[in-house]
């Protein structure tokens, strides 16, 4: 930090207590406005408050775009567009992180260094090719095109939202995609892509973007009709960082409450493993597809482990891990090769950190034996000969080209298979019922329906029948 900002109360920039210390946040504002190097500082304070609120209460991340927010109107276009720069490459990193939160901070201190940003903005964009992150936030601050009396910068925009629009016209893009585009045009008054938004309004339907294709198209027939409904940016920076902060605070508040319901849970406790060991070196260490399954692929080794086969996460062998790995993962799991060759890496790094830990005896050896069955376990859950009823259903939907993460759709598409199951059975005993002889060949005898060994006992004793009725303790052999 250079002498010349030592001046300035950096500690209560740091404060967590109390009200929003607005007099601090001006001063640094006047700062910004009378010593360019100051806005560099910033930059750097506001790298390390998201580091820091990673772990600890801090506001000072939203306080720096607060700064700049206020400082905007006393700055040269030089300034505001440097400052833009780190504001909207802040955006765009907050948006692949799905910091929506975040996302609206710095979508107002963006906003309020004006029209002088829109080219960053572009390139922004440029650099954003799919609708997810920031996509919605960076077209909508194009809309600051609408400011200036550039020509230069108006048409650079306005062809970039046609653009785009054009793409969705062809079908090549979701029309939804292209909403806050559409409103630059508006906004813009380019009256030479009316009949694009009118097809394009026409492609949405009632419950997503066709009203902000209609109000767009209403905007270029009578520039009167505009709302005066100001953008986000232009909300005076009291009005959206009081919220802001009292959202943090909520969200502090519920983090810390977690993290203490965590600490003073049973560390043995399943839940209460997972997240100790998603937060190992053991889990983030593995490559980078296998870090985003290994929630999912220790929870559902633990839940098996524990339902079909009486297992505590202490109880692990091999014969446990056996069953959980090449029976029930290839019998329960509906999922494509490529997940199946992630359990081993997967589970062989949990038992590594669990056998770390002092929580299993002999990890060493059973992360040794999961290795080796590897290609098994693929093989395995690829093999329609061992896939239970509702995997084999949902691998078919799959395969005929149903979103199975639908569920709208997955269980349309279950109903129908129903349908032909049963049009099928009932031409079945049609045709059987014309062969039958008029009496029957042979003596008729019911057998009772075999129990399975990890069902609930018939006698009602709410065990499983294996440890009930069907053990051998009982001079009873199981017969499933």
């Amino acid at each position: 930090m250079g002498d010349r900002f030592s001046q300035l109360p950096w500690a209560e920039l740091w404060h967590t207590q109390g009200e929003i210390p607005w007099s601090v946040l001006q001063a640094f504002a006047d700062g910004v406005a009378a010593e360019p190097d100051l806005a560099t500082e910033l930059f750097a304070t506001y790298e390390r408050a998201r580091e820091v609120s990673l772990d600890k209460t801090c506001y000072t991340d939203l306080y720096v775009p607060a700064i700049f927010a206020l400082a905007a109107p006393k700055l040269d276009e030089d300034r505001r567009r440097m400052i833009g720069e780190f504001l909207v490459k802040k955006l765009a990193e907050a948006g692949r992180d799905d910091d929506d939160f975040m996302m609206e901070v710095l979508l107002r201190a963006s906003g309020s260094m004006g029209p002088v940003i829109v080219p960053t903005v572009l390139d922004a964009i440029a650099a954003e090719p799919d609708p997810k992150g920031a996509w919605f936030h960076l077209w909508g601050l194009t809309a600051l095109a609408a400011s200036t009396r550039e020509t230069a910068v108006r048409d650079r925009v306005a062809q970039a939202c046609a653009e785009l629009l054009e793409r969705a016209d062809r079908g090549e893009a979701d029309p939804d995609d292209g909403i806050e585009a559409a409103h630059t045009l508006g906004s813009l008054g380019r009256a030479e892509y009316l009949e694009l938004l009118k097809r394009l309004s026409e492609k949405c339907d009632a419950f997503s973007g066709r009203g902000d294709y209609e109000e767009a198209i209403v905007w270029l027939r009578d520039p009167a009709a505009r709302d005066d409904w100001p953008p986000a940016w232009e909300e005076p920076v009291e009005e959206w960082l009081e919220p802001s902060c009292r959202v943090a605070r909520d969200w502090f508040a519920r983090r810390d409450a977690e993290a203490m319901d965590e600490l003073n849970a049973d560390p043995a406790e399943p839940r209460t493993l997972i997240k100790r060991f998603l937060k190992s070196a053991w889990a983030t260490n593995l490559p980078e597809g296998l870090v985003e399954e290994a929630g999912y692929i220790t929870n559902q080794l633990l839940e098996y482990a524990h339902t079909y086969e009486g297992a505590a996460p202490s109880d692990l062998d091999e014969r446990v891990l056996r069953g959980v790995l090449l029976d029930v993962f290839p019998r329960r799991i509906a999922e494509e090769r490529d997940f199946f060759a992630m359990v081993a890496p997967v589970v062989e790094a949990f038992l590594g950190w669990m056998g770390a830990e002092g929580m299993l005896e002999n990890a060493s050896a059973l992360a040794q034996a999961v290795q080796g069955w590897a290609q098994e376990i693929v093989a395995a859950g690829m093999d329609p000969r061992n896939w239970g009823p509702a995997k084999r259903m949902t691998m078919k939907a799959r395969q005929a080209g149903v979103d199975t993460t639908d569920a709208e759709s997955l269980q349309r598409f279950w109903y129908e298979q129903v349908l032909q199951s049963l049009d099928s059975l009932e031409q079945e005993a049609a045709d059987q019922a014309e062969q039958l002889p008029l009496t029957p060949t042979a003596p008729i005898v019911e057998h009772a329906p075999k129990i399975g060994r990890n069902e609930p006992c018939p006698c009602g004793s709410g065990k499983k029948y294996k440890k009930c009725c069907g053990s051998p303790t009982k001079g009873q052999t199981a017969n499933a």
